[in-house]
């Protein structure tokens, strides 16, 4: 019974480890993706300040 318990415990905390893991992770991905994201916003902010990109948009062409 007590081998029981010690192996269930260990089980939990690899399964906690594990799942912390993934959440740091994944937060960091999320963070070069919002990264990513406003570079493309700067990007396309520069472009549109272009008139004559800006009245192409505009026209649909």
């Amino acid at each position: 019974m007590r081998k029981l318990i010690i192996f269930l415990l260990s089980l939990a905390v690899l399964s906690t480890s594990y799942l912390a893991y993934t959440i740091v992770n994944q937060q960091e991905h999320i963070e070069q993706l919002q990264e990513q994201l406003q570079q493309e916003q700067l990007k396309i902010k520069a472009i549109y300040s272009d008139k004559y990109v800006r009245e192409a948009i505009e026209s649909g062409g």
